[in-house]
């Protein structure tokens, strides 16, 4: 038997489909996180992977330290390797000047320790770009 229908001018049509009746289970929804949260979660992930990897000591944010730990030290072969956080002391080591002639070119005070930072020594006189500079023209490098 065809499930088609005959109407009555004898054309044929297809059944008619049943109205759709409720189903016995509920139907289920989906359900979305809320733009705001879903950024906080990515936010969170993010500074959650660099914190788990600044605990380990595998992520760094300081040029301070070497991969492997150990203090990074200017080497005295270019002035550009001289950074605001090296002391006054390892600098003079690394170029082979006196502490006493860096004061003195610089009118620092003479009570000025070798383990001060440069970038804490900052003035009208005394800048890191300004120790560079003197000293790339003392050794004859190239700033």
């Amino acid at each position: 038997m065809s499930k088609e229908t005959q109407t009555v001018t004898g054309e044929t049509s297809a059944p008619a489909t049943p109205a759709a009746t409720p189903s016995a289970t509920p139907a289920t929804t989906r359900r979305r996180i809320p733009p705001v949260a879903y950024g906080l979660l990515v936010v969170a992930v993010f500074a959650g992977v660099i914190g788990a990897g600044m605990a380990s000591g595998s992520f760094l944010t300081t040029g301070k330290t070497t991969a492997s730990g150990g203090q990074v030290a200017p080497q005295g072969e270019s002035v550009a390797e001289i950074k605001g956080w090296m002391t006054l002391g390892a600098i003079a080591t690394a170029w082979e000047v006196p502490l006493e002639e860096i004061i003195a070119a610089f009118a620092l005070p003479a009570d000025t320790a070798p383990t001060t930072a440069v970038k804490d020594l900052e003035s009208d006189v005394f800048s890191v770009t300004a120790l560079k500079d003197w000293l790339a023209a003392r050794t004859g490098q190239t700033p």
